[in-house]
């Protein structure tokens, strides 16, 4: 364990800050030295021979648009040399580290991080890989598994209502509004494109529920049409254990990710799209077909392999 960055966090992750990490969080460029630091010694001290890092970190919260020096590498280096990135996010300070030590790096979390250009530029330069964003867990990934149902059979969605409950610190974080926004929209925007239509009405609602600890629960409603005009209806509630959803794909994360290391690829792994709300480079939200391009890599990785 090691002291943090805060950066434009969510007021109940910075209530938790202390004073020290506040100061050290001043300058954002001796914090990124800092996280080389640290991840260097990792690396060192358990005689690894590499490391995948993984952001897990809560949501961070839609300020808006994202500082200029975040366009390119150069403007971004430069940005932290001269102590002029005061408002550039903690998640993008942390893929910053991550890729300037040659780390693989992915992005469990709806925030900026690897996603912004100057990070995919550096990114491609180092030839570090890195994905996200906003891992798949539980409403979305059933939405992304059933919308492409009414899409063949050509049932005209009306309206998709979703209501998710939360009851761990990711609930408590979402309660600030613009924490908020920034989840909405990967959750929305994935089922959106599967529907392809603009007269469905979408909606999804979030709501902190303390006692329900890790575990949290969605209920959905799907109004739908069909055959001449016949109005129907669907209702499904999906309960699950936030950790024990994501454990499992956080550790496959890092295996591919490690993989793709070794196999010497940068940039972006779009064949890592089912597990992500908003994978980086991809359009296709169809969840079978995400599947499908995961298979199709992984048998391709297998025959390289010998």
């Amino acid at each position: 364990m090691r002291p943090g960055v805060l950066a434009g966090d969510a007021a109940a992750v910075a209530g938790e800050a202390t004073a020290a990490v506040r100061r050290a969080s001043r300058d954002p460029g001796r914090a990124v030295a800092r996280l080389r630091r640290d991840l260097r010694s990792f690396r060192d001290r358990h005689r690894l021979d590499g490391v995948v890092v993984v952001n897990l970190a809560s949501t961070e919260p839609d300020r808006g648009p994202l500082p200029r020096c975040l366009s390119s590498a150069a403007s971004l280096e430069g940005a932290l040399r001269a102590r002029r990135a005061g408002r550039v996010p903690a998640s993008v300070l942390y893929a910053w580290a991550a890729v300037e030590e040659g780390m693989p790096f992915v992005n469990f979390t709806p925030s900026p991080a690897s996603c912004v250009p100057a990070v995919r530029e550096r990114a491609l330069l180092r030839g570090v890989p890195h994905m996200g964003k906003d891992g798949k867990t539980g409403e979305t990934l059933l939405k992304t598994a059933l919308a492409p149902l009414f899409v063949a059979r050509r049932f005209k969605v009306l309206s998709w209502e979703g209501w998710n409950m939360l009851g761990n610190r990711d609930g408590r974080v979402l309660e600030d509004p613009a924490a908020r926004s920034t989840k909405v929209a990967d959750k929305d925007g994935a089922l959106r494109r599967i529907l392809g239509d603009p007269e469905t009405h979408t909606r999804v609602h979030i709501d902190y529920v303390p006692s329900l600890d890790d575990w949290k629960t969605a209920v959905d409603f799907v109004h739908f049409r069909g055959f001449l005009g016949a109005k129907m209806a669907l209702t499904f509630q999906w309960q699950g254990c936030d950790s024990a959803l994501a454990a499992p794909l956080v550790l496959d994360l890092v295996r591919l990710a490690d993989h793709a290391r070794r196999r010497g690829v940068s940039g972006t792994l779009p064949w890592l799209a089912p597990f992500f709300k908003a994978p980086l480079d991809v359009e296709e939200q169809d969840f079978g077909m995400q599947h499908a391009m995961l298979l199709a890599w992984a048998a391709e990785a297998s025959e390289a392999a010998g």
